[in-house]
């Protein structure tokens, strides 16, 4: 009896035994499947070799080799190419092509999202409310709450305090220059600081710097600068879209960050230190705003007043980087070009002279003075601050092309099938700079180009944007909703500017480098430096 139980008892761990390994190899068949069905969809698109095992999707976000890999995917591949990933990975594509893009973040982008990595690394770092980590009706939602405050009838009110901030600013400018030991100035530490006070009294009506010299800076702006800097080394992106999504399979932000605190490197650290810091400025800032509107002195009209913290530091985090890396890189190009500075600097002047007492030039003339109006948008299409952004398939699709391009099997492919997993990169850089759409001279930035007719190409191959036939702001659902406050910001910084500063290049300016990242910022010799000669000027006499 005991040997009949014993054979039943083993019968039975057999057959759950036999189960588990075919449960087993069912999922491993059918995720192999999955994988082998985006593999194959895509096998025929012509891509760079690599020779390691991580493929070349690391130079994609490689610092130093980033921009000429990416030069040599416009030199050599049509505009849809393949992008080799780690072993064991699905390869991704890289979409330049205007019309395919115009489906990915327009027509069909409800068939497209921010890879799950994505949403893990906003959730690490803003919460699970945060603008950028949400999706879906929240995301929707959120986009209503603020989409009163950054519309034109709203930022008619904002000039003032843009004014105010950037006044401070130059006041600090001229005395360094007046009194400094050299008329050599790093703008690059003053440029972050100024985005951040911009952002902050603009946006959430809260002052983060007074902007005097001698003031400490805002340790938030500082540990931005190091935090994106960390996280966009391609080591990091390589562990953030392969590694990450898999160890982070809760959902829970506290568990990620507790998973994070676990990774004993440098460029981690760095991110813990500026989580850290984002929360703590989070907290801080709600807690100071809250004391206002109950004391009856808050804002009327700042964010604070609409929404929580983690969305309005959703709009510091994106913005203060971004909006610092279009300052610079403008006045690093006017340096360049005194001609055109000096073009600029006359248009401002004549309009100041008709502006009334205090020279403030009003909102709708300063976005219209065309020098400057086209000093920024060709900075902006040439040298976007982000040069791409990801998306996901979420069902089987088909992207037409404006550009077809040869297959591997030597056939013209006119149309690209889809997949539902496969992952894109969305190049912001590649359709703005293609010489195809915007002429044989879109690799040089001509502020002219915008004063006549666009090519004809432009609007022919449904070039898309939420802002003048470029994808520097996106598109679609998720467009950048500050888009025009950005323009306003910079507008009224450079023009203050120019009013004050004549810019030259200083004797390091050929050392200056923008290396591939989230964005881009000016270094010389590994630190964030972008020096420049500064001399005060004055307003002529009227």
């Amino acid at each position: 009896m005991e040997n009949l139980q014993s054979l039943e008892l083993l019968d039975f761990r057999a057959k759950w035994r036999a189960i588990a390994v075919s449960s087993i190899i069912v999922l491993f068949t059918v995720f192999i499947c999955r994988k082998r069905r985006i593999q194959t969809k895509i096998n025929n698109i012509p891509g760079p070799r690599s020779k390691t095992w991580a493929g070349n999707y690391p130079l994609l976000h490689d610092t130093q080799k980033g921009w000429e890999f990416l030069e040599h995917l416009r030199v050599n591949y049509g505009s849809i190419c393949r992008i080799t990933t780690p072993i064991g990975c699905n390869d991704m594509l890289y979409v330049t092509d205007p019309l395919a893009l115009y489906h990915v973040v327009r027509k069909d982008e409800h068939l497209f999202d921010d890879p799950r990595e994505i949403h893990i690394m906003l959730q690490m770092v803003l919460g699970n409310k945060g603008l950028g980590a949400t999706h879906g009706a929240k995301h929707l939602h959120q986009r209503k709450l603020l989409n009163p405050i950054f519309s034109s009838s709203s930022l008619k009110h904002t000039p003032p305090i843009f004014y105010n901030v950037t006044n401070k600013f130059i006041h600090s400018i001229r005395t360094l220059c007046l009194t400094g030991p050299t008329e050599v100035i790093d703008m690059s530490h003053w440029g972050t600081r100024v985005s951040l006070e911009l952002v902050g009294q603009g946006a959430v009506g809260h002052s983060f710097d007074s902007l005097e010299i001698d003031s400490v800076p805002n340790l938030y702006g500082e540990d931005m600068k190091q935090g994106f800097v960390a996280l966009s080394s391609s080591s990091t992106r390589l562990a953030m879209k392969y590694l990450l999504p898999k160890i982070a399979s809760t959902k829970t932000p506290a568990l990620n960050r507790a998973l994070l605190n676990l990774v004993p490197s440098a460029t981690v650290g760095i991110v813990k230190n500026f989580i850290r810091e984002l929360e703590q400025t989070s907290q801080e800032l709600f807690a100071a705003k809250k004391k206002e509107l109950l004391q009856g002195n808050g804002y009327g009209n700042d964010l604070m007043t609409r929404i929580s913290a983690s969305i309005s530091l959703t709009l510091l985090f994106a913005a203060t980087d971004t909006s610092s890396s279009a300052i610079l890189r403008i006045l690093f190009l006017l340096a360049e070009h005194p001609d055109i500075q000096t073009h600029v600097r006359q248009e401002i002047f004549e309009a100041k002279s008709q502006s009334g007492v205090n020279n403030n030039i009003p909102y709708e003339k300063l976005l219209s003075l065309p020098w400057l109006d086209a000093v920024y948008r060709e900075t902006l299409r040439l040298h976007p601050p982000a040069s791409y952004v990801d998306r996901v398939a979420l069902e089987d699709t088909v992207l037409p092309l404006a550009f077809p391009f040869m297959g591997y099997d030597g056939k013209k492919i006119n149309e690209v099938n889809i997949a539902k997993g496969t992952a894109l990169t969305v190049s912001i850089v590649g359709v703005n700079r293609s010489t195809a759409v915007w002429g044989p001279d879109a690799l040089e930035w001509k502020p002219e180009r915008w004063f006549g007719e666009l090519p004809a190409s432009v609007k022919d191959f449904k070039m898309p944007g939420i802002y003048s036939h470029m994808l520097t702001f996106m598109d679609g659902k998720r467009h950048c909703l500050g888009y025009r406050y950005v323009q306003m910001e910079l507008k009224i910084l450079i023009s203050e500017l120019l009013c004050n500063f004549q810019f030259s290049p200083a004797s390091t300016h050929s050392k200056i480098s923008w290396p591939m990242g989230l964005t881009h910022s000016p270094f010389i010799d590994g630190k964030m430096s972008m020096p420049l000669i500064v001399a005060p000027i004055s307003l002529p006499s009227t």
